[in-house]
């Protein structure tokens, strides 16, 4: 057996939805991931086993979550080369997924991994978050935000929120020093009217580092003015 594929498959074991033929189109992912690489900036994570933990271990992770069963559309967003929502899209076809993405040249990645894998419950959106956020068809739409490695607790909460039906969930992936941005983000939580739902502590295999999945649970309308416009949340967070 391919040596790759059989670290695919220890490390990723535990997730019980998985099966042989998921297994085998998040490796083709994965590979086409790294491959495209070379010519896009896409991962600064080149090593194959790395990649399996520290992206494909990491998204999987929020489908440990005991309430993951119940949410079907499901945005992520600033998904980059397409974490968390293309290797969830794979092991999850049952669930709609919006991926959003600023980058013309990582989209038409997207679009070609899209193609590729024949993912029918993707849909790419190539647009920034501050200006989709304010489509009617888009903002307080989703059941579930996800986002991962996009930016600090203040500035994605003003960009995520939004995008939350009022009772969704909007889940940030964070490293070990989420409760620093918790601090920072006092004022983003009590202004975009959200609270803190659930924290879900993990390690990555191989002690590749501590996790935390932060769950906000969108108590009321966001204010219409947020988010603000593109740029602005970055330069001028909420503290």
């Amino acid at each position: 057996m391919n040596t790759d594929l059989q670290i695919m498959q220890e490390h990723l074991k535990f997730f019980t939805a998985l099966d042989q033929n998921k297994t085998e189109r998040l490796y083709n992912y994965l590979a086409f991931v790294l491959e495209a690489n070379q010519q896009i900036n896409l991962t600064s994570i080149t090593n194959w086993e790395d990649a399996v933990i520290k992206h494909l271990f990491d998204s999987l992770t929020i489908s440990k979550l005991a309430w993951w069963t119940d949410y079907s559309l499901i945005l992520d967003l600033g998904s980059g080369a397409g974490f968390p929502g293309i290797p969830l899209a794979i092991t999850y076809p049952e669930k709609n997924f919006h991926v959003l993405e600023a980058s013309k040249k990582k989209v038409e990645f997207l679009k070609t991994v899209k193609h590729h894998l024949n993912l029918e419950n993707l849909l790419i959106l190539n647009e920034r978050a501050e200006t989709l956020a304010h489509q009617p068809d888009y903002r307080e739409q989703y059941e579930l935000v996800l986002a991962r490695a996009v930016a600090e607790l203040p500035v994605i909460l003003e960009l995520a929120i939004p995008f939350c039906q009022n009772g969704g969930i909007f889940v940030a992936f964070k490293g070990p020093h989420y409760s620093l941005e918790l601090e920072r983000a006092e004022r983003a939580i009590r202004l975009f009217g959200v609270k803190l739902e659930q924290s879900y502590h993990y390690h990555l295999p191989l002690e590749m580092g501590a996790r935390t999945l932060l769950a906000f649970k969108k108590i009321k309308k966001t204010p219409e003015k947020y988010p603000r416009r593109a740029g602005i949340p970055a330069k001028r967070p909420v503290l």
